[in-house]
């Protein structure tokens, strides 16, 4: 099969870079082990976990006994999946090559469908929410989470529109599922949603090591700067991101608010 994450600077956008991400995974263990328990996960449960990286929420999911599911794009991701499972003594977690704006499974299929931090950068946003819905149950629940437009990723996102003119996509794009007014308009007509302001918090040294790691080598922000190729505009660039980062560090950490979302579809 060949791998749309090759040759494809749209799918290319779907998904962080697999550079240096299975480093940062376990940052995002608190908001994983978050969204399953508010998914309400019940053992028997059919669950698809999109966008799943490295597989720390499908496998939160396996243990709570659902029947899972793991879907992402990229090959790599897919693979440290598969040998985090492995090591965890799951073989029975199905494992999918996959887009999140074309996901390769039947409708209904699914009681619960998780994303953390994995839908939210497609593309086409309408697409995405609506095969989220497609693939889930009547009575079964979306639950996801998204980058508060007003947190610290928003203000990297307004720092880098400040410096790169020429984007290749929208920065800002997968920062609007972080807005509840539109995650209301992408999901209308569900029995229930509900939101939840959330913090994480990525344990850092310091600003700078922050921004190497979220931004520069494996972050949702790098695909952008990974075109700069002007090394004076990229230490600006650099320097008025520590600057932002310096209001939202302490203790070793950089707060980083997010968006958690349950909806129960009809």
């Amino acid at each position: 099969m060949e791998d749309p994450t090759e040759g494809s600077d749209r799918s290319a956008r779907h998904v962080w870079s697999a550079g240096r991400y299975p480093a940062m995974a376990p940052n995002m263990l608190p908001a994983i082990a978050r969204l399953v328990n508010v998914a309400g996960i019940d053992p028997g449960n059919r669950v698809l976990d999109v966008g799943c990286g490295t597989g720390n929420a499908a496998l939160t999911a396996r243990r709570a006994g659902a029947a899972v599911v793991g879907l992402d794009l990229a090959h790599d991701m897919l693979e440290l999946a598969r040998e985090n499972a492995t090591l965890a003594g799951y073989d029975d977690i199905g494992w999918l090559i996959g887009d999140a704006e074309t996901l390769p499974v039947p409708d209904d299929a699914f009681d619960v469908v998780l994303s953390n931090f994995g839908h939210v950068f497609a593309p086409d946003s309408t697409r995405a929410g609506t095969e989220l819905r497609r693939v889930t149950t009547s009575g079964g629940r979306v639950c996801f989470t998204a980058w508060s437009p007003n947190g610290v990723v928003g203000d990297l996102t307004t720092v880098l529109t400040d410096h790169v003119t020429a984007s290749p996509s929208d920065p800002w794009s997968h920062l609007q599922w972080g807005d509840p007014e539109f995650v209301r308009d992408q999901f209308a007509g569900v029995a229930d949603l509900s939101f939840q302001r959330r913090l994480l918090e990525f344990r850092y040294a310091t600003p700078h090591h922050f921004w190497r790691e979220f931004a520069e080598e494996s972050g949702p922000l790098s695909p952008v700067l990974r075109r700069m190729d002007d090394d004076g505009a990229r230490a600006e660039l650099r320097r008025d991101a520590v600057a932002a980062l310096e209001d939202w560090f302490g203790d070793n950490a950089i707060r980083v608010e997010y968006l958690q979302v349950r909806a129960v579809i009809e």
